[in-house]
C-alpha cells in the first residue's frame, strides 16, 4: 500500500512523501534501539507503536526493506515480524 503524504505529516524527508507503511513487531526479544543504526534513518522514518513494535514509513518495497533491515540490525529473522500495517489491523499484540 502506498499513499501520498501531501502535508508531510509522517515523513521528515520530502523524497519519502510517497511511502509504504509497515509494522515491525519484535517477538520475545529485547527491542533494539533503532537510533543506534543511522543507516535505518537514511531509508525510513519510524515511530514507537508500543513496547515491542514500531510503525515504519519508507519508499522501499517490503522485500527490499526487509533485506536492508536484516543486513543492518543483527537479529535472527524469526525474532521479528515485518508486514504492511493494513495486514495487521485485526491483530492484537497487547
Amino acid at each position: 500500500m502506498t499513499f501520498r503524504d501531501y502535508f508531510y505529516l509522517f515523513s521528515t524527508v520530502s523524497q519519502q512523501a510517497e511511502s509504504y507503511d509497515y509494522f515491525l513487531h519484535f517477538i520475545e526479544t529485547p527491542v533494539p534501539d533503532l537510533q543506534r543504526y543511522p543507516e535505518l534513518t537514511k531509508i525510513c522514518d519510524w515511530a514507537a507503536y508500543d513496547d515491542h513494535s514500531f510503525r515504519l514509513w519508507t519508499s522501499l518495497p517490503l522485500d527490499e526493506f526487509e533485506q536492508r533491515f536484516a543486513g543492518t540490525v543483527p537479529l535472527p529473522s524469526d525474532s521479528y515480524q515485518l508486514d504492511y500495517s493494513y495486514n495487521l489491523q485485526d491483530t492484537n499484540f497487547f
